[in-house]
């Protein structure tokens, strides 16, 4: 059994003193899928991410993978046509060079909360993609990702949030 998480969102960035969908982000023309580990129930989850078709026929990652490991927003992957008009990634091929993170809010009573740390870290430079009001994916260039992971550290010892990079130990 297969099921699908497809990004209810454009990612955004800060301009005009709020959060407005990224031009990029905007200008995407494909749906690309990522499989991701079969869970133990036997179910396959796949993320859907907005993305960008080149001529060579790889597509560039254009939202900020919320479930996947090692691949981040700019990426750029190689693909096969799916049975549904949109891609099945099979390798990313080049790296965009950014890094990924994800926040969950530890209160979910506060269905605003999640906007003033989207701002907080929008404002730093990154690139917001909200899943929901608790749970918030972004990308940095890596100059910031100290910064950032101070933040969401000291966050997390407040008790609101939990949050992870996203790569594994092993890339």
């Amino acid at each position: 059994m297969d099921e699908y998480r497809l990004h209810p969102s454009l990612v955004t960035h800060w301009r005009n003193g709020g959060l407005e969908p990224w031009p990029e982000a905007e200008a995407a023309t494909e749906t690309v899928w990522f499989p991701l580990p079969e869970e133990d129930d036997g179910v396959r989850y796949w993320e859907g991410l907005n993305g960008r078709l080149s001529s060579d026929g790889s597509i560039t990652v254009l939202g900020v993978p919320a479930y996947a490991y090692n691949l981040h927003l700019g990426d750029r992957v190689t693909v096969v046509p799916s049975d549904n008009d949109s891609f099945v990634a099979t390798a990313i091929v080049e790296r965009g060079g950014r890094i990924t993170f994800r926040f969950y809010l530890t209160d979910g009573s506060d269905q605003a909360r999640w906007y003033p740390l989207a701002q907080e870290f929008a404002l730093l430079g990154c690139l917001i993609d909200v899943l929901s009001p608790r749970f918030v994916a972004f990308s940095c260039e890596p100059n910031i990702s100290e910064t950032v992971s101070e933040r969401l550290e000291q966050l997390r010892q407040e008790g609101i949030l939990e949050y992870e990079t996203g790569h594994t130990a092993a890339n």
